[in-house]
């Protein structure tokens, strides 16, 4: 999962990004996940303009043109707790994950550490499973827009630190602090945006945020899981990990386990229902498939799509699916041969059968996409017509190009579900337009140092609002700039810059359109379908709900706050 100059979503710089792929960022990055354990009731608030009615903890505000044009699916709530909670007990989480995970309460670099910063760490606003922000499940009890670049933090009063320290105004002034410190390299996006000068105390429980520019997006911004709130001289290494979730840290594993213990003192009355949360890591989707099987663990994140009905068929397991906008890009470098001849890239895209992928890559868990992101965001540009695969259109174009006979690597990871068969597929589909297509697995390293360097490659990311993906890994200055885009000569930046700015909704969606008409025409990305997100969870496990969503497991449980075990 940046932005340019203000990428307005500060999204959490990847220490090597294995994830956030999937969707962490800030001020334009607004992963969309389903974040509330329910739909904040009251009255609805736009605090994306100059608006300066207050946001409450009683209210829903939608920000940056983060609605949902298409219909969300219903959430399955007949995977919903029913009867009586039980308490205590440990829940065993599989992952896939390796010696390179950690945890920090503002970053996360794989979907393991997104699971165990979770389970510590809460951010100040939420979203709900309508992708509207919501103040029920988060730290603050208001945000108020003073001015679209002027906005006032009120946080709950009474909220503890695992470590018994009072939550108040001084932690989220150095929470925002530290999320632009340029030596921790967290936010490159929101450095742009805010200076420390720009961060006030105003008294025990409220700060201001005076913003550089004005951004529309800076409630999407702290939604994000990677922007939570740490406390004062908090730092990565710390012995002892402290934030204020549901479960607090008591021994960490990399590329084996973590241990997280029940916060006696969480200031949500009654939870969590569970004594603790263990969350382990394996080396691959066979293994993490076999755990959950053999008993070893009782949920486990990102089923393999080929092998969803090997779990249904085994006695008291089930699949959770949740849908949303979360996509599997194979990204081409603009700037670096073949790709820096747009006629490639658009041949590129002409060769792939987008249903076939659906079926193959997915097992029908998706929908064709149209090489753009962001389904439910308001100003998605559904009016551009569908691309379909042409595989003469590819052959004249790669002709045309002194491509002909082209021969490739296409990288992929091997912890991802999706990623490695998506990338064999197309190389499959390749081989009509007289393209070899040489499909590179990697382990866990694909997420280092040539992450973002390669020229032919494979990636994730979570459903985002428009502005906010943009701002993650479409811009040069993006903490994932993955297919190095914009062109050179291109106004793309100048436009964004522009719609962050731009109050009124109608005059924005017509900027952000042409953007993505830009990016219709001559991107990097090849976005053949938008996936659901699949678990899988032993019978036993309650309190999950399949509905729109950004992380697996329902959002992790929220920390896994809302799971309890029926044994």
């Amino acid at each position: 999962m940046a932005g340019e100059n203000p990428r307005m979503i500060w999204l959490p710089s990847r220490f090597s990004r294995r994830t956030v792929l999937m969707g962490s960022a800030a001020l334009g990055l607004a992963a969309c996940g389903s974040d509330d354990n329910k739909t904040s009731s009251g009255s609805t608030a736009t605090t994306s303009g100059g608006s300066t009615a207050p946001t409450t903890a009683d209210s829903v505000a939608t920000t940056g043109g983060s609605a949902t044009p298409q219909t969300l699916p219903a959430s399955d709530t007949t995977l919903a707790a029913t009867g009586d909670v039980k308490t205590g007990g440990t829940l065993r989480v599989g992952v896939i994950g390796g010696t390179n995970d950690l945890i920090d309460g503002q970053y996360i670099v794989a979907k393991p550490d997104i699971a165990r910063l979770v389970t510590g760490w809460e951010t100040l606003v939420t979203y709900n499973d309508k992708f509207e922000i919501g103040y029920d499940e988060g730290l603050a009890e208001s945000v108020e827009a003073k001015a679209a670049d002027t906005y006032i933090i009120t946080i709950r009063d009474g909220i503890e630190f695992h470590n018994g320290k009072t939550l108040t105004a001084d932690d989220v002034v150095y929470s925002f602090q530290r999320l632009i410190d340029k030596d921790l390299g967290l936010s490159p996006a929101l450095q742009t945006l805010l200076e420390p000068s720009g961060i006030t105390k105003l008294d025990g429980r409220t700060v201001q945020i005076q913003l550089t520019q004005a951004v529309v997006t800076f409630l999407d911004a702290i939604a994000q899981y990677a922007t939570g709130i740490v406390p004062v001289g908090y730092t990565r290494e710390d012995p002892e990990q402290v934030g204020t979730g549901p479960f607090k840290l008591t021994s960490f594993t990399p590329g084996s386990e973590s241990v997280h213990e029940k916060f006696a003192n969480y200031w949500k009355p009654g939870k969590p229902y569970l004594d603790a949360v263990n969350i382990i890591d394996f080396a691959d989707a066979t293994a993490l498939v076999n755990a959950l099987l053999s008993g070893q663990v009782d949920v486990i994140a990102d089923v393999p799509f080929a092998q969803v009905s090997t779990i249904e068929s085994a006695s008291n397991y089930k699949i959770l699916e949740s849908q949303a906008g979360s996509y599997l890009p194979i990204t081409m470098a603009i700037d670096q041969a073949p790709f820096d001849d747009v006629r490639v890239r658009q041949a590129m895209r002409l060769i792939v059968d987008r249903d076939e992928m659906v079926e193959r890559v997915l097992s029908g868990y998706g929908r064709v996409a149209n090489d753009l992101y962001s389904p439910f965001d308001a100003g998605y540009a559904g009016d551009l017509p569908q691309r379909v695969q042409d595989i003469d259109a590819a052959k004249a174009l790669l002709q045309d190009a002194g491509q002909a006979d082209l021969t490739i690597d296409l990288f992929a990871p091997n912890d991802t579900a999706g990623l490695a068969e998506m990338a064999a597929v197309f190389a499959d589909q390749a081989k009509a337009a007289g393209v070899t297509v040489n499909v590179q697995v990697l382990g866990s390293e694909y997420w280092g140092d040539e992450y973002t360097k390669r020229t032919f490659a494979t990636s994730f990311w979570n459903t985002k609002p428009y502005l906010t993906q943009v701002a993650a890994g479409s811009l040069k200055t993006s903490t994932y700039p993955e297919t190095h885009w914009p062109p050179e000569g291109s106004s793309f930046t100048d436009d964004y810059n522009e719609a962050l700015a731009t109050v009124d909704p109608e005059a924005r969606y017509k900027i952000m359109h042409k953007m993505q008409e830009e990016q219709y025409e001559a991107g990097g990305d090849i976005i053949a379908f938008f996936n659901s997100l699949l678990d899988a969870y032993h019978s036993s496990v309650q309190g999950l709900v399949g509905r729109p969503n950004v992380l697996n497991l329902d959002h992790f449980g929220r920390g896994f706050q809302n799971i309890w075990l029926d044994v």
